[in-house]
């Protein structure tokens, strides 16, 4: 910066000598200095002066100043290095009559075509250092301070020309192009009005684009120290794309300047910045805003006293400073908070893409970050909308190549109805009810993880018809993980406790559970929730199998359906791979329940899926006794029992039938075999023992083998069961040898 005060000062002088000279002498340059003359002795003092070749188009002289065109200057030594400096058209215009009472007074300067190429060199240096000679113009003063003559120029006028900036890395091109501007009453020390239209081409990593802009205002030359200069800004503008943004205020110092300005940016769309930063997402639309800022920018960084920022609802105060010189660094406070009003979809969907139905709370947001080198430190943030309250920390390191981050969050949700009010759509059908309270740790390495806890206090919801209530317990959570020791409630009116463990949800979740529940009331399902009829297929999407790992006890003191009724049901699981198509399904199940009543029991399988599997056997049979009436079995669609129990095993499917009885006032049943559970192909051995309150009595089981499909099955008649009931036994013993052959015929298959 010491080398531009030189040249600066330098130039000062130099303009002043010789616009003195060209005015005294006027008369006799324009008898004796011809063009040639005047360009071959201009071209021999620049380069010797300069130490750069030199050319002009033309030098005119006149009474009433001198016009100069076609000016080049070459880089260092010569043209075959670049070229410097070129104007298309130069002219000045002194007053004489001022020049007499020793003032310089220039009634107009215009300039064209002006274009100036100025090039970081390694080192710090510039293509112009060597233009700036240590002794030239020294004690100058430049005005009226220095004791020299008085120089005011009336009016200034530069159009069509640009300015060229490199730095010496070559990853950053700063071209000011279309540069016009006028000036009047310029003076080295007094404030002069300005206006200054031009646009920024920018090319670096960070950004790339061109920038209009435009500017009016006053502007003071400090004695032609630019140390010393200010400038008031009355009105500024630029434009990024569609977004828009004006400013004024003031500047002290023009090389290194203390400012304090006012920003404004009207409202724009996310699109507008992705012409310039390819990362950032389309059709935002965000709020205006607007700034006060007071800073200090000099040659090695910015210092900034601080910043006042309103966005929309958003207030922000930011100070810190950067610096580039000899590295990049930075460091900002930023005190935000927010004051949201009440909104719904329709609004938010300006801002961002979110689901219909939604209805948000009046919210109060406010944050404290430190932004520094690489990392941000939410030193504390919180949130409180409606019933929902939330505080915390965080960190983020982001000067490596892979972001991570890391922090802690504390929320509570006082009422759960308001809560799912904000989603009717989602959670409104659930009526969500009592309050929860959470604590977690997040970090952020590549993929998220969380831990935490979260306390679910008397929390209520309705779903399938079942009614939650009273339900109360911590769990223990991670990303994909869940777990908790004791669990309260209950379950449309009847208390139960519980617990589970969840790992692994996300991919193949393992489930573990205990459940005791005083009654569980099962309701009919809807007429839309039952299977289609047959032939009428629904359509959808297949989905990707997901299969699930699930073990534990259930224990109910009683069931209640419309189709099903009995007393204390046990049960136990063991199952790997738990999906829809069942074709993977592995492991152990068994159940025992008390005295009840059965009826439709077609219907209660249709509608849950479990009860199918675990009353198959049953289900079997009662197909099956429609196709030997000659037995009058009982009817096991509509029957009282004294107990059922099942113990099964499970392999890719096929469902192993280590145990199943049924006990009933008519009949005893016990069956054995497997079940295809996917294809519902049976081999069953099912075997029967009517009772006397049946109408027939049994002295010994009667036995069935069936096959087919639990669509179309297939049941044969084991002979030597019936052979082996005591009446039988009697009369075949009575009777001659083919009798045998005479109960085949009887009894068919």
């Amino acid at each position: 910066m010491e080398l531009m005060k030189k040249f600066l000062k330098v130039f000062a002088w130099a303009a002043t000598a010789a616009l003195l000279l060209a005015a005294t002498g006027a008369i006799a340059a324009r008898l004796y200095f011809t063009p040639a003359r005047l360009k071959a002795m201009a071209s021999a003092y620049a380069e010797s002066s300069l130490h750069r070749q030199v050319s002009f188009g033309s030098i005119g002289l006149t009474f009433s100043g001198i016009t100069v065109s076609g000016l080049r200057v070459s880089e260092r030594p010569d043209f075959s290095r670049g070229e410097f400096l070129k104007a298309g058209e130069f002219s000045a215009r002194p007053s004489l009559a001022a020049l007499l009472r020793g003032k310089v007074t220039i009634n107009s300067v215009s300039a064209s075509g002006l274009s100036v190429k100025v090039r970081q060199l390694p080192g710090g240096t510039y293509n112009f250092s060597d233009l700036l000679s240590s002794g030239a113009g020294a004690g100058a003063g430049g005005g009226e301070a220095g004791g020299g003559p008085r120089l005011s120029v009336s009016s200034l006028k530069v159009s069509g020309s640009s300015f060229f900036y490199a730095n010496a890395a070559g990853d950053l091109n700063v071209t000011m192009k279309d540069i016009n501007l006028e000036a009047s009453n310029l003076s080295p020390s007094g404030l002069f009005p300005v206006r200054a239209g031009f646009t920024l081409d920018i090319k670096s990593p960070y950004f790339t684009g061109e920038v209009p802009a435009r500017i009016s205002g006053k502007a003071a030359l400090g004695g032609f120290n630019p140390a010393k200069g200010k400038a008031e800004i009355s009105k500024a503008s630029v434009r990024l794309n569609g977004i828009k943004v004006s400013f004024k205020g003031s500047l002290s110092g023009l090389l290194e300047p203390d400012a304090k300005l006012s920003l404004s940016i009207a409202p724009f769309s996310t699109t507008d910045l992705a012409r310039f930063f390819k990362t950032v997402p389309r059709g935002l639309e965000l709020p205006g805003l607007s700034a006060d800022t007071d800073f200090k920018f000099a040659a090695e960084g910015l210092k900034l006293r601080s910043a006042e920022v309103t966005a929309g609802p958003v207030r922000a105060s930011i100070s810190g400073n950067a610096t580039w010189s000899p590295r990049f660094t930075y460091s900002f406070e930023v005190k935000a908070s927010a004051k949201t009003p009440a909104a719904d979809s329709a609004a938010l969907r300006r801002f961002a893409p979110v689901p219909p139905g939604l209805k948000l709370p009046a919210s109060d947001i406010s944050a404290a970050v430190r932004i520094a080198d690489g990392r941000a430190a939410v030193r504390a943030f919180s949130l409180n909308a409606g019933q929902v309250s939330a505080n915390g920390t965080a960190v983020a390191d982001f000067s490596g190549k892979a972001l991570r981050a890391s922090g802690v969050v504390n929320a509570a949700v006082k009422d759960l109805a308001e809560l799912a009010a904000a989603a009717p759509d989602l959670a409104g059908p659930y009526l969500p009810s009592g309050s929860a309270r959470a604590a977690l740790a997040w970090t952020y390495a590549g993929k998220p993880a969380v831990k935490g806890r979260a306390e679910l206090l008397n929390v209520g919801a309705s779903f399938s018809g079942e009614k939650l209530s009273g339900l109360s317990g911590a769990v223990d959570f991670t990303a994909d993980s869940a777990a908790a020791g004791k669990l309260l409630g209950k379950l449309d009116g009847a208390p139960f406790t519980g617990s589970f463990s969840v790992s692994d949800a996300l991919v193949h979740p393992r489930v573990r559970f205990t459940l005791d529940l005083a009654r569980l009331s099962l309701p009919e399902l809807p007429a839309s929730a039952a299977s289609p009829a047959p032939g009428v297929e629904k359509t959808r999407t297949p989905a990707a199998a997901f299969y699930a790992d699930i073990a534990g006890s259930i224990s109910l003191g009683a069931v209640t359906h419309p189709n099903f009724n009995c007393g204390k049901v046990s049960a136990r699981l063991d199952l790997k791979d738990v999906s829809a198509d069942m074709r993977r399904l592995s492991g152990t199940a068994s159940f025992e329940t008390g005295p009840g009543k059965l009826s439709g029991l077609y219907k209660l399988a249709q509608e849950h899926k479990t009860a199918k599997v675990a009353l198959y056997p049953l289900l079997a049979l009662q197909k099956a006794s429609k196709l030997v009436k000659a037995l009058r079995l009982p009817d096991f669609d509509n029957v009282d029992f004294d107990s059922i129990q099942g113990a099964y095993s499970f392999n890719n499917g096929l469902m192993k039938l280590d145990k199943s009885l049924f006990t009933a006032p008519v009949a005893d049943v016990s069956s054995s075999g497997s079940i295809d559970l996917p294809a519902e192909k049976l081999d069953m051995k099912t075997s029967v023992k009517l009772k006397a309150a049946s109408g027939v009595r049994m002295g010994a089981p009667v036995s069935m083998l069936i096959g087919g499909t639990f669509d179309q099955p297939s049941v044969k008649l084991d002979l030597k069961s019936l052979v082996e009931q005591p009446a039988v036994k009697e009369a075949v013993e009575k009777l001659a040898p083919k009798a045998e052959k005479l109960l085949k015929g009887l009894f068919g298959r």
